[in-house]
């Protein structure tokens, strides 16, 4: 079994608490009220940043020509994820300059920054790759279910099958650099994203 397999399994409970989360039903039900969509974005957006930046530093940290080619396109990815961030502040009149950061964004990208600055590439790999897997996890399983118009582009984006790929890119990615880490510190990484994940949808559930 992969490596990424079985910490996505060992860690199934916390990706159905978050998908239970009253801020992941409200966008499958339309219940979520716009403003605290509005500042989910917001803080989407500047974690997506910090997201970005752990990959430019995974590149940097990379030692063979393939992983710097996958994580340079992944990369890509998310800055095409900020640039659909961007569309959406336009529709839903956000402004993404504002510079503040709520606690449960604060504890992600401080975990981002700390594991992309002292850790190897493959580590990194693993404190990001939990975000990719629920999103897409989650994306699909809302898509599977009737749901409201409200949020459907949302929806319609986490479910896509391009945004699937990449987090097989990084998964698979983990998998050839698999002599290179510490299996504890892989998996105290990857639940500790988790983790991360369920408290920055939880901070949107108060509604």
């Amino acid at each position: 079994m992969k490596i990424t397999k079985k910490l996505w399994d060992d860690n199934y409970e916390i990706a159905l608490l978050s998908l239970n989360t009253k801020f992941v039903q409200g966008l499958k039900n339309g219940s979520l009220p716009k403003n605290i969509f509005q500042e989910y974005l917001a803080q989407d957006y500047f974690f997506l940043e910090t997201f970005a930046k752990a990959y430019g530093l995974a590149v940097s940290k990379s030692k063979d020509k393939y992983s710097i080619r996958k994580l340079s396109e992944l990369l890509m990815g998310v800055s095409e994820e900020l640039i659909l961030h961007e569309t959406y502040a336009k529709e839903w009149d956000i402004d993404l300059s504002n510079n503040y950061i709520k606690k449960a964004t604060k504890n992600y990208t401080d975990f981002l920054d700390d594991t992309s600055k002292r850790l190897s590439s493959v580590e990194i790999m693993f404190a990001m790759t939990p975000c990719m897997r629920l999103y897409s996890w989650i994306g699909k399983s809302l898509y599977k279910e009737d749901f409201d118009i409200k949020y459907k582009e949302w929806i319609i984006t986490y479910s896509a099958e391009s945004f699937e790929k990449l987090a097989d890119s990084l998964e698979n990615l983990i998998e050839t650099n698999k002599e290179t880490y510490d299996i504890n510190q892989a998996k105290y990484l990857y639940r500790r994203a988790m983790e991360l994940e369920l408290d920055f949808f939880n901070a949107y559930s108060d509604f």
